[in-house]
């Protein structure tokens, strides 16, 4: 028995196949969803997620965004999706120090919402990294 995934992202589908597990992080914690797990919705957070299939572990990092598990299929619909391979290390820790300098000035001229989402862009994708 496999878990049915779907990933949707505002650009369309990004990824469908089936699963062993899904680990991931939701904003009430990291959950691991195995076949038949129960139905649930949930909201993603800014975090690494991993497949298992045949033994083979695929890294991504997830930018946000909503989960829906039926019986039938699991729907992660995110905000962007990146897999480990697709990350440049460089530009993930300069992302990382930017938005980390921006957020410690006290420019009332900077968007904090802004900048906050961008660091967690760059922590999700830095800790996806330390994963691979």
């Amino acid at each position: 028995m496999k878990i049915n995934l779907e990933i949707v992202t505002p650009k369309g589908v990004y990824l469908t196949e089936e699963v062993d597990s899904l680990t991931i992080r939701l904003t009430s914690g990291y959950r691991t969803f195995l076949p038949g797990h129960y139905p649930l919705i949930g909201s993603l957070d800014y975090a690494p997620m991993h497949t298992i299939k045949n033994g083979e572990i695929n890294y991504y990092a997830i930018h946000g965004g909503a989960i829906n598990v039926t019986k039938e299929k699991t729907v992660l619909i995110c905000n962007a999706i990146e897999h480990a391979k697709d990350i440049d290390a460089v530009r993930a820790k300069y992302a990382h120090e930017r938005a980390t300098k921006r957020l410690s000035k006290k420019d009332p001229n900077i968007d904090i919402k802004r900048a906050q989402l961008a660091l967690a862009r760059a922590l999700a994708r830095l800790k996806t990294l330390e994963l691979k």
